[in-house]
């Protein structure tokens, strides 16, 4: 915590600097000002987080300096000292929010006391300010999703209105790269040439950018800006565009800039653009490759998305072996089949439902594994101390219910017996190494009682520490 001192006297303060200074070695006093002047220089070049303010100081006094630096920095906390207790004095301080007032000769133990309640202040406007952050991204990534896709529902309006309400136009960009984007490089290029409210999010190996506007953007606009992204980032990036349309139609720009993308990478030939209804068509095989690779990913609706935008290119023969790929794909992962044969999907929405289904059941897979990998991680970083159902469901984001159900579908047992087992394999180790007493055991595995511990052993090894112990010292 950075503190200025503001006293004209210069024995009170220095007394107040060393007393600060010998006392709390995690504050630090960045300066000290002997009139009101110098205090409201030293707030501006010192950016001090506390300011112990005199108000009787010659010149400007203590007041008329904290209404000039709390217009400057209202962040900045104030501690008043004065020889005076002055109801008038504390009635105008109130103005400012300020609570703390110690009459001199301070006492160590009001000066204590009012600065462990500032930082005590300042740390909860931190988290506060901190958890308001994290909610607004959150809130700004939920609506980039939800823009993404039909239909645009009552929930975006609601986070538009909360988010951006006078933004109502904007457009999609999609960036790919030849080798792994370089997230904050590319994020430095879009503040650096967008003028305009944006949300960016890596979903899967691409950038996506969707860029709100109160007017819609004329095309010649959108790929001006493009251009210069492109010219700062170089050849390696592709950046595919989309019209530019109103809230509600919004999809509709990012399936356009989503197609442009795949479409640049394909022809090699310019790195930014729209998508071109007129260009070289892709072949079959390239076509089939794109909705496998999206499968692969879990990203149903994108392979939807190029199916329908290339359906034209597909005849029955293709279309069998696009079938073929896909239901390759589900059982390499030992997922089970999507109902329905070949001779099934007939139209485009036959065929949008089976691709939808089929990435969605990848996209559960991939969720699957990566619960099972961090509640695993979870129970084997936590198994020695008082672990609950309700702390690993909160750990996980997950209501107790849900994640009970939840666990016992993908490990086939309960959450308790999952973690008991996992503590007796550990005490079991702990026993074969002699070196440990019973009780050390039970605590280490995460038991208080010791005679839980051991009824616990007994039962999953029908045999007591003790016992297990003398059979492994026979071997």
């Amino acid at each position: 915590m950075r503190i200025l001192v503001a006293e004209d006297e210069l024995l009170e303060r220095k007394a107040f600097i060393k007393f600060i200074r010998d006392t709390f070695s995690d504050m630090e006093v960045v300066g000290e000002a002997a009139n009101g002047r110098m205090a409201i220089e030293l707030a501006e070049s010192m950016n001090p987080d506390v300011i112990f303010m005199d108000i009787k100081m010659p010149g400007i006094n203590g007041l008329e300096a904290i209404e000039k630096i709390n217009a400057m920095n209202p962040t900045i906390k104030f501690i008043l000292v004065s020889a005076y207790d002055s109801f008038d004095y504390a009635k105008q301080a109130m103005r400012f929010g300020i609570k703390d007032y110690i009459l001199k000769p301070g006492k160590k133990e009001e000066i204590v006391k009012a600065l462990l309640r500032v930082r005590k202040e300042m740390e909860q406007e931190s988290t506060l300010k901190k958890e308001k952050i994290q909610t607004e991204k959150l809130m700004k990534e939920r609506f980039l999703a939800k823009l993404m896709h039909l239909p645009i529902d009552e929930e975006v309006k609601e986070l538009q209105e909360r988010l951006y309400p006078s933004m109502k136009n904007g457009c999609f960009f999609v960036l790919h790269g030849d080798s792994e984007i370089q997230t904050e490089r590319i994020e430095k290029s879009l503040y650096q040439y967008i003028d305009f409210p944006f949300i960016m999010s890596t979903v899967d190996d691409r950038m996506v950018v969707v860029i709100l506007t109160e007017e819609a953007l004329e095309k010649a606009d959108i790929l001006k800006l493009a251009r210069k992204i492109h010219v700062d980032l170089g050849e390696q990036i592709y950046i595919g565009v989309g019209t530019s349309y109103p809230i509600e139609n919004l999809p509709k720009s990012y399936q356009e800039a989503y197609s442009a993308c795949h479409q640049l990478k394909i022809d090699q030939g310019s790195n930014y653009g729209f998508l071109q209804k007129g260009k070289r068509d892709q072949t079959a095989e390239e076509i089939i490759a794109m909705i496998s690779d999206e499968i692969e990913k879990g990203n149903g609706d994108q392979a939807v998305t190029i199916f329908k935008d290339y359906q034209h290119m597909l005849p029955v023969s293709e279309r069998e072996n696009l079938y073929i790929k896909v239901k390759h794909i589900i059982g390499t992962l030992n997922i089970s089949q999507v109902k329905g044969s070949i001779s099934s999907l007939k139209t485009e929405h036959d065929w949008s439902s089976f691709l939808q289904i089929c990435g969605l059941k990848v996209e559960e897979y991939y969720q699957s594994k990566q619960f099972k990998v961090q509640i695993t991680t979870y129970i084997h970083d936590h198994f020695h101390e008082n672990l609950s159902l309700e702390e690993a469901a909160a750990h996980m984001e997950l209501s107790p219910n849900y994640f009970s159900n939840v666990f016992k579908q993908e490990f086939g047992e309960t959450f308790i017996d999952y973690v008991t087992k996992v503590r007796m394999q550990k005490a079991k180790e702990l026993v074969e190494n002699s070196s440990y007493s019973l009780k050390e055991i039970s605590y280490m595995t995460g038991y208080k009682d010791p005679n839980y511990f051991s009824r616990v052993f007994k039962k999953h090894f029908h045999l007591s520490p003790k016992q297990f112990k003398k059979v492994i010292v026979k071997k």
